[in-house]
């Protein structure tokens, strides 16, 4: 009997060794994909200019409600100059002296001063946020924009009239659902306020 241990071809691995299969890799066949976040999906989605934050209709970033106040503040001071310039000279406001009252006058109105603030605040949101760009001066100041729910593509003229004529009603005619209405971006999912939703629309980050 040969003490001489058995040689293989060059090259070839040692009988005496066990092959061992390298570990399973990201990438590699066999290889699970980690579960993200600790195995419970992420409530939110990876949102462009490098945030995080609830996912709008085509990947886009739903708008904070920050910037909506924001667009909506910077309307609200053009609009306000502009009614201003209009009606002043129409006499559509005038102050009425009244010595029951507790101030000595009292501020009153016409037909005029309530017709025209409702067709030129319901214009505006017409034509600008159903244009292709949808954005109001102040959206574009705060680069957010009205689109589509579902498709993300402009809402069109009908929709943009009735989200304006919805909104500007429930200003003028029933006040505390329209604070409900201008606060409803805060807890809703969608960020989305009652005008929103009539409208199937949603404001997201230009």
């Amino acid at each position: 009997m040969s003490d001489e241990t058995p040689q293989g071809e060059p090259g070839a691995p040692s009988p005496w060794q066990v092959p061992v299969a390298p570990p399973a890799g990201p990438g590699m066949p066999g290889a699970a994909p980690p579960p993200p976040y600790g195995g419970y999906a992420p409530p939110y989605t990876a949102a462009p200019y490098g945030g995080m934050g609830p996912a709008g209709p085509g990947g886009t970033q739903l708008a904070s409600y920050g910037l909506r106040l924001g667009g909506w503040l910077i309307d609200a001071i053009l609009l306000w100059v502009v009614l201003a310039l209009v009606l002043w000279p129409l006499h559509a406001y005038r102050r009425i002296h009244n010595t029951g009252n507790v101030h000595g006058m009292s501020l009153h109105t016409n037909g005029v001063g309530i017709l025209i603030p409702a067709v030129v605040v319901i214009l505006y949101g017409m034509l600008l946020c159903g244009s292709s760009r949808g954005q109001t001066l102040g959206m574009m100041i705060v680069k957010i924009r009205v689109v589509d729910a579902n498709g993300g593509g402009p809402i069109g003229m009908g929709r943009a009239l009735g989200r304006g004529a919805f909104e500007y009603l429930m200003a003028a005619i029933i006040f505390i659902p329209w604070v409900v209405d201008m606060l409803f971006p805060l807890w809703d999912q969608r960020r989305q306020t009652l005008h929103d939703k009539v409208t199937n629309s949603v404001v997201v980050r230009a």
